[in-house]
């Protein structure tokens, strides 16, 4: 079912066409989205690591670099 128009969408064409649409309606935002969240992280600071000891996993990944392997500078130890 369509989640706008509630028309039931049997076929694969029909199911095709209405993403197309809903597609070229989003372009537009995507183009003006991109920019704007590349220009945050810019200006912004991401948020900031926990202390080595209480870091899961996946945080201890992101402290890493990924092509060495070392710990950037600004990443805390402890």
């Amino acid at each position: 079912m369509h989640p706008e128009t509630g028309e039931v969408l049997a076929t694969e064409q029909e199911w095709r066409a209405a993403l197309e649409v809903l597609e070229e309606r989003l372009t537009p935002i995507y183009r003006e989205l991109r920019p704007l969240r590349a220009a945050y992280a810019e200006r912004f600071p991401g948020p900031e690591l926990p202390r080595r000891r209480y870091r899961t996993e996946t945080q201890e990944r992101v402290a890493r670099c990924p092509r060495c392997g070392q710990t950037y500078a600004d990443a805390q130890t402890d």
